[in-house]
């Protein structure tokens, strides 16, 4: 499965080493994950507006693993870097240890979505060498020794400030009352925030107070691809509960290509946007909008596939328990 949301990747990683714990419903939180919209109305996925207490909640809620934020913001950055250093040498194996870093500053890592900065939380373990240490991004797929150094060079960058811990000696199974709370939770049946945002943007690069800046109007949606990515998280959704209803692998893999659709109409919005703001052809805003009600259109479609799952998962648990 694509890995779509970096706190959610790195806490789910130990659940999914878990072998009877399944990890997939903790995704339901993430397709419509929490941005926000700057003073300018640019799309961002990082912001201090923007809290992780929703998902450390129901991931207590769900696995009975509490994550508890370390990184303290009324001390300097450098003080929460000597308590980072205080904790990593001191942990126990069963406490495992998030920060937020600079991404953008590790030129050994790739950065796909050539973002600068690039916020991101990652994992950390100490080595037998006290000059290094192991960072490991399940976001990405990546893991290998790095100098500590360059690390806590990264950490210090002042676009970035954020780290959580937490210990999983023991992993509980959701429940299914719990499991059906979290997905009415986060499924938004009536609206879809992110595709409404970015047709807010438009509108306020073309008609609206920053129709003088529409020059820029590429930049304001520059991270959409970091966003769009967040929509495979559907497809979590869909093999959890295609595996409880015995779902057809035709009809799974429809409903995947769905999701690639999705995804990739970002893609079309963007360049579309990015034709507008360099060209001032007007032309493209009905081209743009019809793509956006053409993704509107196709995530309701994708909700209401998941909810006749999430129906018929409800029947089958119910038949299981008599």
């Amino acid at each position: 499965m694509i890995k779509v949301h970096c706190f959610v990747s790195c806490v789910c990683e130990v659940i999914k080493k878990a072998t009877d714990v399944d990890h997939r419903p903790y995704y339901f939180g993430v397709w419509d994950a929490d941005f926000d919209i700057t003073e300018k109305m640019e799309l961002t996925y990082h912001s201090e507006n923007i809290s992780h207490d929703y998902f450390c909640k129901w991931y207590e809620l769900l696995y009975g693993i509490r994550v508890k934020k370390w990184y303290d913001e009324s001390i300097s950055k450098q003080q929460n870097i000597e308590k980072l250093v205080e904790m990593m040498e001191e942990k126990e194996s069963y406490r495992h240890v998030m920060v937020m870093l600079d991404l953008s500053k590790l030129p050994e890592r790739e950065n796909k979505f050539h973002q600068s900065p690039f916020p991101h939380y990652v994992m950390l373990e100490t080595t037998d060498d006290p000059e290094e240490w192991f960072m490991f991004d399940p976001d990405f797929r990546w893991e290998g020794a790095l100098p500590k150094e360059r690390i806590l060079a990264a950490i210090r960058e002042p676009s970035v400030k954020g780290g959580y811990y937490f210990d999983a000696k023991e992993i509980n199974q959701p429940t299914n009352e719990t499991i059906e709370a979290y997905f009415n939770t986060c499924l938004k049946r009536s609206y879809n925030p992110m595709t409404e945002a970015v047709s807010s943007i438009i509108e306020a690069y073309t008609v609206g107070d920053r129709k003088h800046h529409l020059s820029e109007l590429g930049n304001a949606l520059k991270q959409l691809p970091v966003l769009a990515i967040r929509k495979y998280a559907y497809e979590h959704a869909f093999a959890y509960f295609a595996n409880k209803i015995s779902m057809e692998e035709m009809e799974f893999e429809l409903w995947c290509d769905e999701i690639e659709l999705l995804v990739k109409g970002y893609t079309t919005v963007q360049y579309r946007a990015m034709k507008l703001a360099m060209t001032s052809d007007y032309n493209q805003i009905p081209l743009i909008q019809n793509k956006l009600d053409e993704q509107n259109a196709r995530e309701f479609k994708i909700k209401q596939g998941l909810v006749d799952c999430y129906n018929k998962w409800l029947l089958c648990e119910q038949v299981r328990a008599q």
